[in-house]
């Protein structure tokens, strides 16, 4: 009992911002189950969304737009916002070290893609042309700021990489020969066999360059 009152006691993160979804059902004086009956879904979604926006879809982003009288694309998380171009991401030859600027700074900035959180995710651009035709030099590669903990995890994904003692490449990962180690395919280029990885994240939005 004891820890179910600690639990309903709890207070939110002061640190955490307030979402855009949350913002607006306040401003508008409703309760959950106000917005959860105009939406046509339970409270605990309502909730659930306001505290975790980053896993508000689309068809349910309209929705709540139609509530509120708002765009869909501002209750998203990183819609109308920026995010920083950290450097350059080889996809075949060796490039300028990713992520060589202080966090907040960078080459320039991007539109931070719907469903990313704008705090967590960088950019890289790409520069040469091994994973073409899909991805070309300039193409602008979105990732988060936190590498994957598991690298095993990786396995499958096409991911942001820093070879150890080598350089930052976009490559689609796979298990290498031996324990620990990677391949590191490219869509025209030769394969790097049996590499470690200082870290990896996988690729969260891609967008062509200008």
């Amino acid at each position: 009992m004891a820890k179910e009152i600690q639990r309903r006691g709890r207070k939110r993160d002061p640190g955490r911002p307030v979402s855009e979804l949350a913002r607006l059902r306040l401003a508008r004086g409703m309760t959950l189950d106000q917005v959860g009956i105009a939406v046509g879904t339970a409270r605990s979604n309502v909730h659930k969304y306001e505290n975790r926006p980053e896993l508000l879809r689309w068809r349910w982003a309209e929705r709540f737009a139609a509530v509120f009288d708002v765009d869909p694309m501002t209750l998203m998380v990183g819609g109308g916002q920026s995010i920083p171009v950290v450097g350059y991401v080889g996809a075949g030859a060796e490039v300028e070290l990713v992520d060589a600027y202080a966090k907040g700074g960078g080459l320039s900035e991007a539109p931070c893609p719907p469903g990313t959180h704008p705090k967590k995710t960088v950019a890289v651009i790409v520069r040469g042309d091994s994973q073409a035709p899909m991805i070309t030099d300039g193409w602008i590669i979105f990732y988060s700021r936190d590498p994957e903990p598991d690298l095993a995890a990786i396995v499958g994904k096409l991911c942001v990489v820093k070879i150890a003692d080598g350089p930052v490449m976009l490559k689609q990962v796979k298990r290498g020969y031996s324990p620990g180690k990677f391949n590191l395919l490219s869509s025209n280029a030769p394969m790097i066999e049996d590499v470690a990885l200082e870290w990896a994240a996988p690729t969260l939005a891609m967008l062509p360059g200008e």
